[in-house]
């Protein structure tokens, strides 16, 4: 209700959707008002025995046993965002099966098996999907690397904070053990601002042990005395940030006055296997741990517990 009412519920884009629900082909609007809300879930009050059984919806209060998942129980959910194109028969849902102060987000899945209309889990929780959308604001990212390297790192030595173009390119004149167009290190800290170190510096000396909004490798070249962002990536093991960390860290950008591109050029993402604790990088949208085998988390989790720092 807090997001409506403020204008905060909105869809971030089908790419980010995408990075959890990567089962997910079809397009979505987000529904943005009570009425459309109220309109589109009575769809799940089929009274057709038929379509029912088609997209798996039964009523709980009726039922002779619980109503379990790839099941919907129309009474206790209500759809939150719609398929863009008619026909295409895909939602969103809240499930209040699980809580009834922040309820399961599911979604409808026909890509998986096109025979078998399904419901799966999107997150947990509704907290966990606007925070993994960033609709609650930037997502704050603590170290999750070695407990060494962050005892290395010294809270009273970061990087060197960029407000202005002015900023970095005398940053980068004393840059003298590296060309000024290989990669550096960057993170952006609480306050919004990119701060920059050396190439292989470790992100958390970056950020001289608190947590970041962004992290990751950042290039530039220079034209006519005008130094712009070329390539940018998340690629840091020691916060892993998602790729929907973006937002914060192009704000960061905009704020110094550098052009960038519109994304980040080499998006990482991480997960954390749940069987094993072991860190991952996901390619091709292959969601199996490396080292154990085990399917890896659709969302973001890396603040899961893997080893913890003393």
């Amino acid at each position: 209700m807090k997001l409506l009412e403020t204008g905060q519920w909105r869809n971030p884009g089908d790419d980010v959707l995408r990075q959890i629900m990567p089962w997910f082909d079809d397009p979505l609007d987000f529904l943005i008002d009570y009425d459309e809300i109220r309109r589109e879930s009575r769809f799940l009050l089929t009274d057709d025995e038929a379509a029912a059984t088609m997209f798996r919806l039964k009523r709980g209060r009726t039922a002779t046993a619980p109503v379990e998942l790839p099941w919907l129980d129309v009474d206790l959910a209500f759809l939150i965002a719609t398929n863009r194109h008619a026909g295409d028969d895909v939602a969103i849902a809240l499930d209040y099966r699980t809580s009834t102060s922040d309820p399961r987000v599911v979604a409808s899945d026909l890509f998986t098996d096109p025979r078998q209309y399904a419901w799966r889990t999107v997150t947990p929780t509704f907290s966990a999907f606007a925070a993994a959308l960033n609709l609650l604001g930037p997502r704050e990212y603590r170290y999750v690397g070695p407990a060494d390297i962050f005892d290395q790192a010294r809270p009273d030595r970061r990087g060197h904070p960029i407000t202005s173009h002015d900023d970095l390119s005398a940053w980068l004149t004393r840059q003298t053990a590296q060309d000024p167009e290989e990669p550096f290190t960057y993170v952006i800290d609480l306050a919004g601002t990119l701060r920059l170190a050396p190439q292989r510096s470790e992100h958390v000396a970056c950020a001289g042990r608190e947590p970041v909004l962004g992290a990751g490798e950042i290039s530039f070249a220079s034209s006519r005395g005008t130094w712009t962002v070329t390539e940018i990536s998340n690629q840091s093991t020691g916060y892993c940030p998602d790729p929907s960390s973006w937002p914060a860290v192009a704000a960061a950008l905009d704020r110094a006055g550098l052009d960038h591109p519109p994304e980040f050029t080499h998006p990482i993402v991480f997960r954390r296997c749940s069987q094993c604790r072991q860190r991952n990088i996901v390619k091709d949208d292959n969601y199996v741990c490396a080292v154990c085998g085990n399917s890896l988390p659709t969302t973001w989790n890396m603040d899961s517990p893997g080893t913890p720092l003393p």
